[in-house]
C-alpha cells in the first residue's frame, strides 16, 4: 500500500488503485495516525486534533467509531491497530511520503554539506516535488503542522541553495522574485536572489536589491540587515571572485539517489563520534585582556563543569576574548569546540532551533532529531555525556536562552558572552568587560591602523599638535571602547591620506562623531541602534532622559534607588542592553547601585533627542 498526506490524503492499494475515503472525519483521523506512523497515538490526543475544543458528547465512543470505519474503507485492516496507548497504524518503508521526504532531504541537505551541489539539487527536487497542493489538506490544525510547513520551506531553501550552487543562477531569477515579493522581509531569500543577480552580470541591479531590503528592514524594525546580507553585500563591493560559480569547479556527479549521495552513519544510531571544531576566527591583535585571559585559563581547565559569563557594553569585545580564548583552550577538550549563535540582528535566537545545529554539527540526521523539546535536550545531553568538550554561547540575552545548551556531565565547559549580567544562571562565574586603557587603546589603534602612532608621552596639552598626541584623542574620542577603535583603525588603514590629526578633529565634535565611526557596513550608530530599538519604550525614553540630564556633567555616574521605581526599572534594563555600564560602589545614600552612561551611547542618545525635541522639555 502507499499512503500520502503531504497533500490532500491518498491511499493506493497493492495494485495501484486508489482507496476511497470519502468522510472528512475519517480523513483527518488517518492523517493524524500517518503522521505518527509505527508509533502509537493516544485516545486524549486524537480527539484533541479531532474536535479540538469543541468535542462531541461522547468522543471516545464517537473515535471508536471513526477508526472502526477507517478499518472498513483500508484493503488491509489490521493496518490500524489497537494498542494500550491508544491506536497505531504500521506503515513499511516506502509507503508514506511524508518519510520519503524526511529521508530525501536529509541526504539533500547532506550532499549540500559535502559540496556535492548537483546530488544535493536532484534529491532536494525530489523531496520538494512530494508535496502537493493544498499541502497537508486533511490534516487537523495540530501544533505538528506548523512544523511540516517549516521543513517543507527549509527544504526548499536548501535546493535552491543547491541549485545556485550548482550554476543554475539564471534559471532562478523570476522564481526568486516571485519569493522575496511573497515574504519581502526574509533575509535568506534576499541573499540568494542578490547572490543569483550578482552571478548573472547584473551587479548594480543586485546592489541596488540590498539597499531595497535595507530600506524595508529601517522602516519597519529600525535595523539593518544581519551578517549573511551584511558580508555578501561587502563581498559584491569587493568583487569577490569567490562569489563567482567556476562551472570547472562543479563536478558532474551521478544523478541517481543511490550513487550520488553519502550516507554517513547517524551518530545517534551507530555511536560513532564525530568531533568538530566549529569556533569562528580568532583575532590576531587581542589588546589589553591579559587579567582576563588569565582568568579564562583557570576556568578552562578541563576539571569539572565549568560555566563562565562574558559580560559588558556592546562593543566591549566580549566576543573577541571567548573566541581568544576558546581558540587557546583546544587541546584540553579534545572532543569538539562547539559554536552557538543566540543572537541574529538582535532579536534572541530560539534556544530549541540552535540545539539543533549544534545536534546537526556533531552528525545527527535532520530526520533522528527529536521534536519534542526535552527528548532534543536529552538527547543532546547524552551525546556529550563523558565526553570534553568546550561550548561558546555568544550574544545570549537571557539564562533561558543557555540552560538547555548545558552539558550534564563534568569535563566540559561553557563560555558565554551577554550583555546581562545572567545573575539566574546558576553556578556561573561572572568576568565583567570595561573598556580599555588609554595606553592599551593606542597601542590598539597603532596594530589596526598600521601607524607608528604608540610612543609617545601621556602629557599633550588639550589640543592635539602631534600624531601621539591625537591618538590619543582618538582614543578618548571612542571612549576607549574596542569596537570604536577598530573601526577608527580601520579608517586610517583603509585612507593613507588621511592623517591621525585629521582624524582626531572629526572626531571631537560629538554631534558629527557616530558619522565618523563608519567604516564599509560596520557601524557604531547601527549597532547602539539595533540595542535601543530592542528595548522597551520607557526604557529608551530614559535613556534619552539621562544623555539630556548628563550633557552639563558628563562624567557622573547615574545612581538608582529604591525609592525611585521609574529608574530602578529602566536602568537594569538598558544595561542588559548594553546601553549603560554597571559600575561598583555605593550611591550617596549608601546603599544604591551606580551605572555610568558611555559618552558614544549619550551621542546617540542625544540624536535620538533631537529627532524628538519634546523629550527634552520633560526632563526635568
Amino acid at each position: 500500500m502507499r499512503f500520502g498526506i503531504l497533500g490532500p490524503l491518498e491511499v493506493t492499494d497493492d495494485a495501484g488503485q486508489a482507496v476511497s475515503i470519502t468522510r472528512p472525519l475519517h480523513r483527518s483521523a488517518l492523517a493524524l495516525l500517518l503522521l505518527n506512523a509505527g508509533r502509537p497515538c493516544s485516545a486524549r490526543s486524537l480527539v484533541a486534533g479531532l474536535w479540538g475544543d469543541n468535542p462531541p458528547l461522547s468522543p471516545h465512543v464517537s473515535l471508536r467509531s471513526c477508526v472502526y470505519g477507517i478499518r472498513k474503507a483500508l484493503p488491509d485492516r489490521g493496518r490500524l491497530r489497537t494498542h494500550p496507548s491508544g491506536y497505531l497504524i504500521a506503515v513499511g518503508p516506502g509507503e508514506l511520503d511524508l518519510d520519503d521526504f524526511r529521508d530525501l532531504a536529509w541526504r539533500g541537505m547532506q550532499a549540500l554539506d559535502a559540496g556535492n551541489a548537483r546530488s544535493a539539487a536532484t534529491l532536494l527536487s525530489q523531496a520538494v516535488d512530494l508535496w502537493r497542493d493544498p499541502p497537508l489538506a486533511d490534516l487537523p490544525p495540530v501544533s505538528a503542522r506548523d512544523r511540516l510547513l517549516g521543513q517543507r520551506k527549509e527544504a526548499q531553501n536548501a535546493l535552491t541553495d543547491a541549485r545556485l550552487a550548482a550554476g543554475e543562477h539564471r534559471q532562478m531569477l523570476s522564481g526568486l522574485r516571485e519569493v522575496v515579493a511573497s515574504d519581502p522581509l526574509n533575509e535568506h531569500a534576499w541573499a540568494q536572489l542578490i547572490t543569483a543577480l550578482y552571478r548573472s552580470g547584473a551587479r548594480t541591479d543586485a546592489l541596488a536589491a540590498f539597499g531595497k531590503l535595507r530600506l524595508k528592514l529601517i522602516s519597519a524594525y529600525g535595523i539593518d540587515p544581519g551578517p549573511e546580507l551584511q558580508d555578501l553585500h561587502r563581498r559584491i563591493l569587493a568583487d569577490d571572485p569567490d562569489l563567482m560559480v567556476d562551472p570547472g569547479a562543479v563536478p558532474a556527479e551521478a544523478t541517481t539517489a543511490g550513487a550520488a549521495t553519502p550516507t554517513p552513519a547517524p551518530v545517534a544510531e551507530s555511536g560513532r563520534w564525530q568531533p568538530t571544531c566549529q569556533l569562528p576566527r580568532a583575532l590576531a591583535d587581542l589588546t589589553g585582556r591579559a587579567t582576563e585571559l588569565a582568568r579564562l585559563r583557570r576556568v578552562l581547565s578541563g576539571k569539572g563543569m565549568s560555566v563562565t559569563v562574558i559580560t559588558g557594553m556592546l562593543g566591549v569585545g566580549k566576543t573577541a576574548l571567548a573566541v581568544h580564548a576558546a581558540h587557546e583552550a583546544k587541546a584540553r577538550f579534545p572532543d569538539g569546540q562547539l559554536y552557538a549563535c543566540l543572537e541574529d540582528g538582535g532579536r534572541p535566537r530560539d534556544p530549541q532551533v540552535v540545539l539543533g545545529e549544534l545536534l546537526r554539527g556533531l552528525g545527527v540526521p535532520a530526520a533522528s532529531i527529536p521534536v519534542a523539546k526535552f527528548e532534543r535536550e536529552a538527547l543532546y545531553r547524552s551525546m556529550l555525556a563523558g565526553r570534553r568538550v568546550l561550548l561558546l554561547a555568544d550574544g545570549a540575552s537571557s539564562a533561558a536562552q543557555v540552560k538547555p545548551l548545558l552539558p550534564g556531565t563534568e569535563g566540559s565547559a561553557v563560555l558565554v558572552t551577554s550583555r546581562a549580567r545572567l545573575a539566574d544562571l546558576e553556578g556561573a562565574k561572572l568576568i565583567e568587560l570595561k573598556g580599555l586603557d588609554p595606553a592599551n587603546s593606542v597601542l590598539l589603534l597603532a596594530e589596526i591602523s598600521g601607524r607608528n602612532i604608540a610612543e609617545a608621552g601621556w602629557d599633550a596639552a588639550e589640543d592635539p599638535e602631534t600624531e601621539a598626541d591625537a591618538a590619543k584623542a582618538i582614543a578618548a574620542a571612542c571612549g576607549y571602547l574596542p569596537l570604536a577603535l577598530r573601526i577608527a583603525g580601520a579608517r586610517l588603514a583603509d585612507d593613507p591620506e588621511l592623517t591621525v590629526t585629521e582624524l582626531a578633529l572629526l572626531l571631537s565634535d560629538e554631534s558629527r562623531r557616530l558619522d565618523e565611526l563608519t567604516v564599509g557596513q560596520v557601524s557604531v550608530r547601527t549597532r547602539l541602534g539595533t540595542a535601543a530599538f530592542g528595548v522597551s519604550d520607557p526604557a529608551r525614553y530614559a535613556l534619552v532622559l539621562l544623555a539630556n540630564g548628563q550633557r552639563n556633567d558628563p562624567g557622573s555616574a547615574i545612581e538608582t534607588f529604591s525609592d525611585d521605581p521609574r529608574t530602578n526599572k529602566a536602568a537594569p534594563e538598558l544595561a542588559d542592553a548594553g546601553l549603560l555600564d554597571q559600575v561598583s560602589g555605593n550611591g550617596s545614600h549608601g546603599n544604591g547601585r551606580g551605572y555610568q552612561l558611555h559618552p558614544l551611547v549619550r551621542a546617540y542618545a542625544g540624536e535620538l533627542l533631537a529627532a524628538n525635541p519634546g523629550l527634552a522639555g520633560s526632563a526635568a
